[in-house]
């Protein structure tokens, strides 16, 4: 990955504020000294676009083969449009929930067997990106890979990996941090608390049947 591209891509978020540090609360319910807030960059064109440069760099690099893209709702649903443009792939999207019955789970033009690249945002246990692979496997499509923004290093890739899927990220959260300390941002103390926190609060699966993560 060209690393200019990708620490000017950590200033950027560092900068819109994307990144946040204090006493926050997880969707889960579990309390964080560390923010990555993500979702802000769709309000900024040019670091969407810089993004979805990022993911394709790692589409090369890793040789990935797909035939369409599918945002994991609905934070990476502006990313993967963009990276849909960007790469001249077709879109689908898939629907959180239904509100009438018969409604299509996933919209969209595709084929059965279709190769689907899953886009993410943020990974903290991989929840999300594992219910979207399940969907799209009942319209008989194909999601093997994932790539996110962000591996908060919380055990999500592993649970992602766990459930036959690869994963892939941008940036992973202690090098964001170690990043930080490195432009003067942050405390080399305050980096300490985060990367222990991490580490202390991982997702544990009660399945051993690993598949490769990355």
């Amino acid at each position: 990955m060209n690393r200019a591209e990708l620490e000017s891509f950590m200033d950027n978020l560092y900068e819109i504020g994307c990144v946040k540090f204090g006493e926050f609360y997880l969707s889960t319910g579990l309390k964080t000294p560390v923010y990555f807030d993500l979702r802000l960059i769709i309000s900024y064109p040019k670091i969407l676009q810089q993004a979805a440069r990022l993911i394709q760099q790692i589409i090369a690099d890793k040789n990935i083969k797909y035939d369409l893209i599918c945002g994991v709702p609905y934070g990476a649903l502006a990313l993967a449009v963009v990276l849909s443009i960007q790469t001249d792939k077709p879109l689908i999207l898939k629907r959180k929930n239904t509100k009438d019955y018969g409604e299509k789970m996933v919209e969209g033009a595709f084929e059965k067997s279709n190769e689907c690249l899953l886009i993410e945002d943020t990974v903290v246990f991989g929840s999300s990106v594992i219910e979207t692979a399940q969907v799209l496997k009942d319209y008989d499509l194909n999601s093997n890979v994932c790539i996110g923004i962000l591996d908060r290093e919380q055990g999500g890739a592993e649970n992602i990996g766990q459930h036959g899927l690869l994963f892939y990220s941008i940036i992973k959260a202690s090098e964001f941090v170690e990043y930080l300390v490195k432009k003067g941002k942050i405390t080399q103390e305050k980096m300490n608390e985060v990367i222990i926190f991490l580490k202390s609060n991982l997702y544990e699966s009660k399945d051993k049947n690993i598949f490769p993560v990355v």
